[in-house]
């Protein structure tokens, strides 16, 4: 029988044995860390995106809130000056009012003696011309 296969074979085993430990082992174990690594970095890119989007959201909300708040603002700031516009127009109308009141009482007292001096007027002329035309002081 042939002991060159058995040595083969044995040289065979102790081959394998030491490049088990010294190539195979650590290169199966790098490939594993690597693995594992990048399955981590695929992870934290994953709940960082996440996170991002969150933050985007939630920026989003706020922005939309102070928009609303911004609004809301605003109109109230043009109801205000709404009210204030009403408010002014109406005291001016009031008084405007007040002021033509006042100019018609005076006109109509004016009137009133103006009148009253036009009949005195008219009387004295009546009289004077009765006086003319009978001859004599009429009283």
């Amino acid at each position: 029988m042939d002991y060159t296969i058995v040595y083969q074979i044995i040289i065979f085993l102790i081959l394998w044995a030491i490049l088990s430990k010294v190539l195979f082992h650590p290169y199966l174990a790098l490939l594993d860390e690597r693995e594992r690594k990048t399955a981590g970095a695929l992870r934290e890119a994953s709940d960082l995106e996440r996170e991002g989007e969150r933050l985007r959201v939630e920026y989003e909300e706020k922005i939309a809130q102070a928009q609303a708040a911004g609004y809301a603002a605003r109109e109230a700031t043009v109801n205000e000056a709404n009210r204030q516009r009403e408010k002014l127009l109406a005291q001016a109308r009031e008084e405007a009012a007040r002021a033509l009141e006042k100019v018609r009482e005076e006109v109509r007292m004016q009137m009133d003696k103006e009148r009253q001096l036009a009949a005195a007027e008219a009387a004295n002329i009546a009289r004077d011309m009765v006086s003319k035309i009978l001859g004599r002081s009429v009283a």
